[in-house]
């Protein structure tokens, strides 16, 4: 019998610096760390503990040119990286996607047992097409659930005990996220402006008609350099950076996500989160002194100003009880052993 489960983990492609990139960066790692046989499918710029096979040289954002792709070119890309593992099959005991697009041709392809985590919402037919090709599936939250019959419910990890959180009181607001409606950074800046507090702003603008426009017409004029202030799209490592020296994060989405993988990362800086009552925010932050939830624009401009009402220190331990990658890979590894016959 084999002690070390063999898994290979096949990462989405666009870049180690959003959502579900660094999630599956975290897992891998952290599945290396308790002795998991880990192979990681990525592009070649990824850094990882891992055994790396690469399936692009770089991640598609990096590329030259890649905002001038068509949508026929991206799918191509993504495409052949899923597909690779296919030559590796008998090498591997689990196959482990994140990208639910590609799951059902990468795995009715496939002998051995592979699980699927989704990172964006689940809709009934593409879950029932996935189920028939024998896929195992995990949510990363209930709301996000909703329905539907997964396999499992893991919360997505970030490596708390490699975070030094910092407890003094922040020198500034920061929003993280896409330049979109959805995202709420516009309603992140109206808090900022009312609550008199200095705000940076992290994330890219959407390569669309629209996250253009909503960019130019209501993030752009309000930047002042100042108090307002613009960083762009900057990577992980520097988000935690700026994420410990900030008084708080502003997170008042318009819609509902599916987990908010910027929310546990604050929490580990010692930083608290003010947002709105959108799933899986009431789901996760169920602590006032580590969350102030409300969809009252007033009463989150009250919270912006005051600060104090939460506990730095109690932050960093909220993130070390439920959002720990340590945890996540311990539910993953469960998990695999219920699907995997050992030989």
């Amino acid at each position: 019998m084999r002690k070390k489960i063999r898994v290979a983990m096949i990462a989405p492609i666009f870049g180690d610096n959003g959502g579900p990139g660094v999630m599956v960066q975290n897992l891998t790692d952290a599945l290396v760390e308790k002795g998991v046989d880990m192979t990681l499918f990525a592009p070649a710029d990824w850094k990882t503990k891992a055994r790396l096979v690469p399936t692009l040289k770089k991640s598609l954002k990096r590329m030259k040119n890649y905002k001038k792709f068509t949508k026929l070119m991206r799918n191509a890309y993504l495409n052949f990286s899923q597909i690779k593992v296919l030559k590796y099959e008998r090498d591997f005991d689990i196959i482990h996607l994140h990208l639910q697009s590609f799951a059902y041709a990468v795995c009715s392809n496939l002998n051995k047992p592979c699980v699927l985590t989704f990172h964006s919402p689940i809709t009934e037919p593409e879950f029932t097409m996935i189920k028939k090709a024998g896929i195992k599936t995990v949510a990363i939250s209930r709301s996000q659930m909703g329905s539907h019959k997964v396999a499992a419910v893991i919360s997505s990890g970030v490596p708390v005990k490699k975070i030094i959180p910092s407890y003094g009181k922040g020198k500034y607001l920061i929003a993280i996220g896409r330049m979109h409606t959805q995202k709420g950074i516009d309603l992140a800046i109206k808090i900022a402006l009312k609550a008199q507090k200095k705000l940076l702003i992290f994330g890219r603008v959407e390569n669309s008609i629209r996250g253009h426009r909503y960019f130019n017409k209501k993030i752009k004029p309000r930047i002042d350099g100042k108090k307002i202030i613009y960083m762009n799209e900057v990577s992980n490592k520097e988000i935690i950076k700026y994420l410990k020296k900030a008084e708080a994060l502003l997170f008042p989405i318009r819609k509902s996500e599916v987990f908010g993988m910027v929310v546990a990362e604050a929490l580990a800086c010692g930083t608290p989160v003010i947002g709105s009552r959108m799933n899986p925010l009431p789901e996760n932050l169920h602590d006032k002194k580590v969350a102030f939830l409300s969809d009252n624009i007033n009463s989150l401009i009250k919270a912006a100003k005051n600060t104090d009402q939460f506990d730095r220190k109690k932050c960093r331990e909220y993130a070390e009880k439920y959002f720990d990658s340590s945890l996540m890979a311990d539910r993953y590894i469960k998990l695999y052993s219920r699907f995997v016959k050992r030989q």
